[in-house]
């Protein structure tokens, strides 16, 4: 299934009209079904990585031994839009929501070069309404942003392999390089496309993968020994991680975790993964077993093999096993290259018969509308979305009173920051402003006086505190 590696002739012109049509529809419906199914703030890591994004825009950054503070392929460009516009709600999601949205284009630009056409509109629909994308890509988290770097570095791999261009494999391992910066896992991904090099004997593209991630691995580690002295600071920073709750929970019950979380996740049709997974799985399964695994077939299956295997088995400590905390969206970078094997085989059938290729069609459309259906019943839901939507009560309705919120360190931590995002007016406490306290449920809601509270232990109240 390779192709040859010179004398590939440029796209006709038709090609190119054919293209831009596909781009422009899969990037708009994949835009559309996203904020059809907006989220926003979830008050949770998303906080995080807001505050660490909110310093390096104010100047104000330091290096902090946290994983959220050293995912700059999140950080930096959510910096550039706080610094443009403003810290807010809209400003914190708008680059996961278009890089996701940009994501789905290059996957459906991937499947063309194997498959075809029809290939392409199938991945690229599979892909804008992949649930547990759609849901997440209006959030503040890391796995939506790191899609578009990985899938990236997957076609510029893929035409540095058939033109032999040099510039194109460098920028493959900077592309992979970005995505590893943005989210750890997707390293893996670039290990499976070095393999996939040596296995092929391609050892130009080897170094040039590696040249091309070395450069980025090489400036971060500049970076921490120039602020820290310490070139392992990121392992190091690790330990955080390793003490969270997830990760001291999906250790305490390691058997379940191993053998039986990810797989019946990915097997039992749900809301986040809704039936596009067990719908790839077992399409690219047949592909596998109708085309063997070699040529591009196998890098496919290394791509999502690989880190697979290191999100379910891996441990994120050097000096014992540690399992990595278990998540939907963890996971969520193996699904590219099975929806593309996927469409393979489904291409191969559409060219039987005319009721076959209806039969394609139908069932694409009905896994696709389950997909959305699932993303909108995850909508706004979950970890502390119903403390966001109170507060967004609260905000709306100081606007409407032309009054201010006060928000004391008595409060949650988060409060602030949350209501800072919401563009809330926040104040000191007089007598005019609402002030907030907790309820039973330990969510915010406004006090029944409205004069100034006592500080607690006698700090001043905060506007803005960074969680």
């Amino acid at each position: 299934m390779e192709r040859s590696t010179s004398n590939i002739p440029g796209p006709s012109r038709s090609v190119r009209s054919e293209t831009a049509l596909l781009m422009v529809v899969v990037f708009g419906t994949a835009l559309l079904v996203r904020l059809a199914c907006f989220t926003g703030l979830i008050a949770s890591d998303d906080l995080g990585y807001s505050g660490f994004a909110l310093g390096i825009a104010q100047g104000t950054y330091e290096l902090e031994p946290h994983h959220y503070a050293i995912r700059y392929g999140l950080l930096l460009p959510v910096a550039a839009f706080y610094r443009l516009f403003g810290a807010t709600e809209w400003s914190s999601v708008v680059v996961s929501l278009v890089a996701n949205s940009m994501a789905c284009v290059v996957a459906a630009i991937i499947a063309r070069r194997y498959a075809g056409i029809a290939a392409a509109w199938i991945v690229g629909i599979l892909m804008a309404t992949f649930p547990i994308d759609v849901r997440y890509s209006t959030t503040l988290v890391p796995e939506t942003v790191a899609a578009l770097p990985m899938l990236g570095g997957a076609l510029l791999f893929l035409q540095a392999r058939d033109r032999a261009s040099l510039a194109r494999g460098v920028a493959a391992g900077v592309c992979f390089g970005i995505g590893y910066l943005t989210k750890e896992p997707v390293a893996f991904v670039a290990v499976a496309f070095f393999l996939f090099a040596l296995i092929h004997r391609r050892w130009d593209l080897a170094v040039q993968l590696s040249v091309g991630a070395g450069v980025l691995v090489a400036a971060e580690l500049v970076w921490y020994w120039s602020q820290t002295q310490d070139l392992l600071f990121r392992p190091h920073a690790m330990a955080i991680h390793n003490s969270s709750e997830a990760a001291v929970e999906a250790n305490s019950q390691l058997s379940w975790r191993l053998w039986k979380a990810y797989p019946r996740m990915m097997i039992v049709p749900n809301v986040h993964f809704g039936l596009h997974s067990i719908f790839a799985l077992v399409l690219a399964a047949v592909t596998i077993v109708r085309l063997r695994v070699k040529g591009d077939v196998l890098l496919l299956a290394l791509w999502a093999a690989v880190p697979y295997l290191y999100l379910n088995f891996g441990s994120s400590s050097f000096t014992h096993y540690w399992a990595l905390p278990l998540a939907p969206r963890y996971i969520s970078l193996i699904y590219p290259p099975l929806f593309i094997l996927a469409a393979m085989t489904l291409v191969h059938w559409w060219s039987w018969k005319r009721e076959v290729r209806w039969g394609t069609i139908a069932t694409v459309a009905v896994v696709s509308m389950a997909g959305v259906a699932a993303a909108r019943t995850t909508k706004a839901t979950g970890y502390g979305t119903q403390t966001v939507d109170r507060l967004k009560s609260i905000a709306s309705t100081a606007r409407a009173q032309n009054r201010q919120v006060c928000v004391t360190p008595a409060d949650s931590a988060s409060w602030g920051q949350i209501l800072g995002l919401l563009e809330a007016n926040l104040g000191s406490g007089d007598r005019a402003a609402i002030r907030l306290q907790m309820d039973s449920s330990g969510r915010p809601a406004t006090a029944t006086s409205v004069g100034p509270p006592a500080p607690a232990r006698g700090a001043n109240p905060t506007p803005f505190v960074r969680s």
